[in-house]
């Protein structure tokens, strides 16, 4: 069956405009295209690193990658936008870079390459939003806590947008640790601090997975003062903690904590930030071990500790009493050692003491 006239000129239309559509959207397809990439984003950042400067303290904080499919020659210019979304929306930071010529079909690239000098990609023209980086918990130009958006757009020789693509980031800008136990201020008498092993809390803002903390107990005595011995004493314990609590370890990890004597602890949190790493500090706490100089007081690690134990069951009636032996349910006597290690254990929370019975 031949088509008549006016189904051939329809059929005509038809292919012609599929073959316009076609011949326009070949350009569009064939501009530069842009792709971001987070590079191991940091828990703070600094606007001040997205202003040129030094290429050796930039840090890689995007990866950008530009794609020309119709091969090289194309001059461009990229902008790069950064706007805090959450928790109160405010542009931050614009910056622009002179046109230059993509001479790679394909061209890698980071914010380190944007904010460092005399490259052809430097960003050159600035614009920076201070009020929305120096509000309330603002510091030295670090971004606040929340949550942001990273957008680059690339333009074409005209100053048109080709192409953009953007990324999100969070960053808890941590400010602050702070302990709670054991001990008191330095700039207050030391309590006294009964159990040989106490449990050191502390809390922290912007907490997350990876966070380590690094706890660092030292003998004060003649040192002078808690902040001295810190400075400069030999510590009795130091370790790296994951999370916001530890016991004093009652191993070879640390010193035993001495009747008698006072010491002085700090935990410190290593802030991972655009610039490098930062410290975060705490106030400085001191505390005494109880246990000497005290007639009919318990002396030593057992002694203390079973007195310590003994407060948490409400036994106070037994106050200056120290174990001399244990003796199993079945008559059989153990050692010192052994009750020690149980009254660690229970002191610990990995034994759970259902009754006592005193007799």
């Amino acid at each position: 069956m031949r088509p008549t006239r006016h189904a051939a000129s329809r059929a005509a239309a038809l292919i012609f405009c599929t073959a316009s559509a076609v011949l326009a959207a070949t350009p569009a397809a064939a501009q530069v295209q842009v792709t971001l990439r987070p590079l191991t984003p940091p828990e703070a950042f600094y606007v001040a690193d997205l202003l040129p400067g030094s290429a050796g303290v930039r840090p890689d904080l995007i990866g950008i990658t530009l794609l020309s499919p119709e091969g090289v020659g194309r001059t461009i210019s990229l902008e790069l936008t950064v706007a805090r979304e959450s928790p109160s929306p405010a542009q931050i930071f614009r910056g622009t870079t002179d046109p230059f010529v993509l001479d790679q079909a394909v061209r890698h690239l980071t914010s380190r390459d944007l904010a460092s000098r005399g490259r052809d990609v430097s960003i050159t023209d600035v614009t920076v939003n201070e009020d929305a980086i120096t509000g309330p918990g603002g510091r030295s130009g670090r971004l606040l806590p929340g949550t942001y958006l990273f957008r680059v757009i690339v333009r074409g020789a005209e100053g048109q947008e080709v192409d953009g693509d953007e990324l999100r980031l969070t960053f808890t800008s941590p400010t602050r640790v702070e302990l709670l136990s054991p001990g008191a201020p330095a700039d207050m008498p030391p309590p006294v601090v009964l159990s040989p092993t106490p449990r050191f809390l502390w809390s922290a803002d912007g907490e997350s997975p990876n966070t380590r903390f690094r706890v660092r107990v030292v003998k004060v005595d003649g040192a002078g003062s808690a902040v001295e011995a810190l400075q400069s004493g030999f510590p009795a314990w130091d370790a790296l903690i994951a999370g916001t609590s530890a016991f004093y370890p009652a191993s070879v990890q640390a010193l035993r904590l001495e009747p008698g004597a006072t010491y002085a602890w700090q935990v410190t949190r290593e802030l991972s930030t655009s610039g490098g790493n930062d410290l975060v500090e705490s106030p400085i706490y001191w505390f005494r071990v109880g246990g000497a100089g005290t007639p009919g007081a318990p002396t030593g690690a057992l002694g203390l500790r079973f007195a310590a134990l003994l407060r948490a069951l409400g036994l106070s009636e037994l106050d200056g009493f120290t174990p001399v032996g244990a003796t199993l349910e079945d008559g059989r006597v153990v050692p010192l050692e052994t009750l020690e290690a149980l009254l660690a254990a229970v002191e610990a929370g990995e034994i759970s003491v259902l009754s006592v019975r005193v007799r």
